[in-house]
């Protein structure tokens, strides 16, 4: 199985709300653009959504802005709970957009319960990414996607925000390095495989590295016919 090798920092109330700053500032424009990238890649506009290691939320409100899409925040940090709620609330979306707290190694949803799992940011220091991905398909229903990676949305947004990050902090690019060679094309092939997802598009481009991969409504099918049958000896992906 493949696992992380870098840790992700606990946040404080106070490590959690600078978090909160740099994304309501620095960051604020990639999360419209990449929620209208996701929307139209899935071709999914209603039902439920998890948003996996959601932090701050901006995310998750995008998403709830731009489509119909009940979307569940899921963050394992208590602080950053406390800071989505605040944000949801400030935008009037209780209603459409809802903080959970738990971890990806075992999301508190039942299975085929999400028409659309995303997460932007956080696989890069999930524990085990094997099964997390395994995680992340149990809860998609049959003709469901997920859009899992991290990226700023375009060559634009990612050079005006590097400029301003290294101002805060010179390391902050060679951190982020570090952060990709933990998730890099090989580790993430090879815990697909182990979480059994054959079919899927790896995307590295000027909107970011991402993960794409539906659950087969046809497969699902016959799956659920072997295993009342008992018939062995096919692997459906």
């Amino acid at each position: 199985m493949a696992t992380c090798q870098t840790k992700h920092p606990e946040y404080t109330e106070e490590t959690a709300n600078d978090f909160n700053e740099i994304a309501r500032t620095i960051f604020f424009p990639i999360y419209p653009v990449i929620a209208h990238q996701i929307l139209k890649k899935a071709d999914i506009d209603s039902g439920s959504c998890l948003d996996v290691g959601s932090g701050p939320g901006h995310l998750a409100i995008a998403l709830a802005t731009l489509s119909d899409l009940t979307v569940f925040t899921l963050d394992n940090s208590e602080p950053m709970c406390r800071i989505a709620r605040a944000n949801v609330a400030k935008y009037r979306l209780e209603r459409r957009v809802r903080p959970v707290s738990g971890d990806v190694q075992k999301i508190p949803f039942g299975n085929e319960s999400m028409d659309l799992v995303v997460s932007r940011g956080s696989f890069f220091f999930w524990e085990n990414l094997t099964r997390g991905f395994a995680e992340c398909r149990r809860v998609l229903r049959p003709g469901g996607m997920a859009y899992i990676g991290g990226g700023f949305g375009n060559a634009r947004l990612r050079d005006e925000i590097a400029v301003q990050m290294r101002e805060r902090d010179p390391a902050w690019e060679e951190k982020r390095r570090g952060w990709y060679a933990n998730c890099s094309p090989h580790l993430v092939r090879s815990a697909l495989a182990a979480s059994g997802i054959f079919e899927y598009d790896l995307i590295q481009d000027d909107s970011g590295y991402w993960v794409c991969f539906s659950k087969s409504e046809e497969k699902e099918k016959t799956r659920d016919k072997h295993r009342r049958t008992g018939k062995t000896g096919t692997i459906y992906p």
